[in-house]
């Protein structure tokens, strides 16, 4: 029985010293003495119920700090998603106003060409279009720059009183088509 005792007091020891790194004086007396198996069982017992208390302890701590941890990772998504809301909302925005920016050029430059013999309306348009690049679109500003561009390119006009035929190309040849027949009676003729 004794040497029992002893196993059970030597694994005691060694779980206490195991456990326990930090030994008092107090404790290192304690170890000198011997103890029985009912004292061996009851400090085995204390000791489950400290495990089981500390892991309980640890399991709520985690739990707990999992919990915060979800509750700021909402809080920041919440904030991250206003935020991406308020980008794209600005963004939309942005693009709205520089439409109605382009809306009201192409208006402005459209009244500016109305009663002008302009050929090609199309080209005119992106002809003031780049001409106003850079400036502040007004009434007056695509005006001048409407003018100005048909100064500088006066093919985009209408010449009045042309007839159709003439132009930059005008016709050479203004005698009507042959028939091969009349090609060849005039090729004869004038070989000889």
């Amino acid at each position: 029985m004794q040497r029992k005792e002893s196993a059970v007091v030597d694994e005691t020891r060694s779980v206490d010293s195991a456990e326990s790194e930090d030994v008092t004086n107090s404790e290192e007396l304690e170890e000198n003495k011997v103890f029985t198996a009912d004292e061996i069982k009851k400090l085995q017992l204390e000791a489950k119920t400290y495990r089981k208390e500390k892991a309980a302890l640890k399991k709520e701590f985690e739990e707990t700090k999992s919990k915060l941890e979800a509750l700021e990772a909402e809080k920041l998504s919440d904030v991250e998603k206003k935020e991406k809301k308020i980008a794209d909302l600005e963004k939309t925005l942005a693009e709205t106003q520089a439409a109605i920016k382009q809306s009201e050029a192409t208006s402005l430059i459209t009244k500016a060409l109305v009663g002008k013999p302009v050929i090609d309306p199309d080209t005119a348009m992106l002809l003031v279009s780049k001409e106003l690049e850079g400036q502040e679109i007004t009434a007056e500003s695509v005006r001048e720059a409407a003018e100005k561009v048909l100064k500088e390119k006066p093919y985009l006009l209408s010449q009045e009183g042309q007839k159709p035929g003439v132009g930059n190309y005008a016709r050479k040849d203004n005698e009507t088509k042959k028939d091969a027949n009349q090609v060849l009676a005039d090729f004869l003729r004038r070989g000889k």
